[in-house]
């Protein structure tokens, strides 16, 4: 199974911003507003390739794109999903 299928199995779909920056979303409810959990590389500036690689989780409002709360680096792709799942 490659990276996308598993971020599909996830609730993540891959996005692309029109500045031509890449993640893996997904659309949520954050305290009563819509949002999406942004998931990055390490630099912010790509998406994940590997489970094994850091990744940056943020979270954003839907209207503005902004973070409406500071992202937060986690070690793997890998352990974040584990921990979604634990959830």
């Amino acid at each position: 199974m490659n990276l996308e299928e598993i971020m599909k199995n996830h609730g993540f779909n891959f996005s692309a911003s029109c500045a031509g920056k890449g993640s893996y979303t997904k659309w949520i409810k954050y305290k009563g507003k819509r949002a999406y959990i942004a998931i990055n590389d390490a630099s912010g500036e790509s998406f994940p390739i590997t489970m094994e690689e850091p990744v940056r989780v943020a979270i954003h409002d839907l209207r503005s794109g902004d973070e409406v709360e500071p992202g937060r680096e986690v070690d793997s792709l890998s352990a974040y999903l584990g921990a979604l799942q634990e959830e």
